[in-house]
């Protein structure tokens, strides 16, 4: 329990600082993987982030700010712990109902290892994306590379390996860098999660928790906090 705790804490510790906009809302998601062959899975990711209340009005603004994501990849299984993708695609749509969204395309390569702990699943994730973001004032389509690595622990609740029928946490932080193009820091955003799960017998895992997305929105490094409870469904067929 005590582990436990301070991994909660160590998730958390970005969210401690001082805060300069405050947003809440939630996230649901959905993430379905197909078996293709021995080597091979594909995978397809969505998710949206409605924003309900911000800090200025305090009042229900329903919905107030959304973001639209949707991710394809197929993925190499190299081994039982490690897998890569080569090439995925990411389409991106925040404030879809204003006359200023934002639309983005982005390309990415990622490699995952997982590894059996004392305490859990600890999963290392490392990807580089390829960004288009189009600018609606200026109608131009800038480039720019972003490197995100995320780091993860799923600890089983009913013994040492999560079965059927049986709950655990889930717990991660990922770390985003800005490398090339506009940028307003090189270390641009956090997004820390704590969730609890339960795997169930066919129809996969549902999960639920408390994320944090920690970006810096300008030159001047003032910090935006988006405060969401995600909802996660994952399958795989």
């Amino acid at each position: 329990m005590r582990t436990l705790v301070l991994a909660v804490l160590l998730v958390f510790n970005c969210a401690v600082f001082g805060e300069t906009q405050e947003f809440y809302g939630f996230r649901p998601q959905v993430s379905l993987t197909k078996v293709v062959s021995d080597r091979w899975d594909a995978n397809v990711f969505t998710s949206t982030h409605p924003i309900v209340v911000n800090n200025a009005s305090r009042a229900a603004q329903f919905p107030a700010d959304i973001q639209y994501y949707f991710q394809a990849s197929p993925i190499y299984k190299y081994s039982p712990d490690l897998n890569f993708v080569f090439l995925g695609y990411i389409y991106q749509r925040t404030d879809p109902f204003s006359d200023d969204f934002v639309n983005e395309n982005r390309l990415f390569q990622q490699i995952v290892y997982g590894t059996d702990s004392l305490f859990g699943r600890l999963t290392h994730r490392v990807r580089l994306e390829e960004r288009f973001i189009h600018n609606r004032i200026t109608g131009q389509t800038p480039f720019s590379t972003r490197l995100r690595y995320q780091v993860a622990l799923l600890i089983p609740l009913q013994g040492s390996e999560l079965d059927n029928g049986e709950f655990y946490f889930n717990i991660y932080n990922e770390f985003y860098f800005s490398l090339t193009g506009a940028r307003n820091a090189l270390y641009s955003e956090n997004w820390s999660y704590a969730g609890i799960g339960y795997q169930t017998a066919q129809y996969g895992r549902v999960e639920v928790g408390p994320l944090v997305q920690r970006s810096i929105i300008n030159q001047q490094h003032d910090v935006r906090y988006i405060n969401l409870l995600q909802i996660n469904w994952s399958y795989n067929f």
